[in-house]
């Protein structure tokens, strides 16, 4: 669809709000003012009134800002409560529509905002990537630990607030995850057998040779092109077979080494905090720093989220952002964030 995008003329003005946007509707079909959202925007209606006069965020240079919020279900509905979050953010010239202080919507979403703040509601996974993932490990790369924000933990630039600050999530074990590394090793060795199951396949020469005399009174060199193939083909056969064969070893012995690994490893051992390391299996080296290396978490499954009370604020993210190429926001995001009172939006969880 091609469209015009009327840009503004002129320098930004200081605190210059666009009307807020909102997602209609929740990613489960919901409209977004459905009564029982009630709670889910109570809590973003605090964030909201300290993100308005927020001196930082005001200071942005070149911005238009910008407060848009969304209602979610969670990937687990019968587990944990309903999402939400809630951003507030400057958006570039690129972005701006009329004189005063619109913001074109397909240009946001394109283009996306230079800085702001976001605050995700109940979401767990709001700082982490996932880094591996079957039928029993879920498995994420821990966000760079970083300096508490108000006395609350902070990773991947957001300060999580949970209750009594306990975090969402729990380390992998050793164990765990070469128990996954394991799984990841017999799942490909059972695809490298369907891959090879047909071609391991005795070729049949002599059905190949019945076909090519049928084609000769049609067209003899294509038969004879034919037949030199087929024959290549056979006198290549147990070799190629060979080769498949060490192939699939090479990953019979890999999985052996990494079960041997695995046995070789005391109870302690086993149950120590993963870290993606530099050796084998992806463990750490004798000479690797522990500050170093990524740790594994995963959702820690005693964590109480409340699934009956599905607008229930049990878990918050406050995440800071700033563009990279825009340094002139490092000093007004640093002051946004002191501006913030955490304390405030610590005192919605129930």
């Amino acid at each position: 669809m091609l469209f015009t995008l009327m840009l503004a003329a002129g320098a930004a003005k200081a605190g210059c709000w666009a009307p807020n946007a909102v997602e209609p509707r929740s990613n489960d079909g919901l409209p977004v003012n459905h009564a029982s959202f009630k709670p889910l925007h109570a809590a973003m209606d605090v964030f909201e009134a300290q993100a308005k006069p927020n001196p930082g965020l005001l200071a942005l240079p070149e911005v238009r800002l910008r407060i848009t919020r969304a209602v979610l279900d969670s990937d687990e509905p019968t587990r944990r409560p309903r999402e939400a979050v809630i951003h507030a953010q400057g958006f570039g010239p690129k972005t701006w529509t009329g004189s005063g202080c619109d913001i074109h919507a397909q240009a946001a979403n394109r283009i996306g905002p230079r800085a702001g703040f976001s605050v995700f509601v109940n979401s767990p996974l709001a700082t982490m990537n996932r880094w591996a993932h079957d039928d029993q490990l879920s498995a994420y790369l821990e966000g760079e630990r970083g300096e508490a924000m108000q006395g609350w933990p902070v990773y991947r630039e957001c300060a999580v607030i949970g209750p009594g600050r306990r975090l969402p999530w729990v380390p992998v074990t050793v164990g765990e995850m070469l128990a996954y590394f394991e799984r990841e090793q017999q799942r490909g060795i059972a695809d490298q057998d369907r891959r090879n199951e047909r071609a391991l396949q005795p070729f049949d020469l002599a059905a190949a040779e019945r076909k090519a005399e049928q084609m000769r009174p049609l067209d003899a060199k294509l038969a004879e092109l034919t037949l030199m193939s087929a024959r290549q083909r056979k006198a290549g056969e147990a070799e190629h077979h060979a080769q498949l064969a060490r192939v699939r070893q090479t990953l019979v012995d890999e999985l052996e080494d990494l079960r041997r690994t695995r046995a070789a490893m005391t109870a302690d051992q086993l149950g120590e905090p993963y870290r993606l390391g530099a050796g084998r299996h992806r463990l750490p080296t004798p000479d690797q720093p522990v500050g170093t290396m990524k740790r594994l978490v995963k959702l820690d499954p005693s964590f109480p989220w409340d699934a009956r009370n599905r607008t229930r604020i049990q878990l918050l993210t406050v995440c800071a952002s700033t563009h990279p190429n825009n340094p002139a926001y490092a000093q007004p995001m640093r002051d946004a964030v002191a501006a913030l009172d955490l304390s405030r939006l610590a005192a919605l969880l129930n």
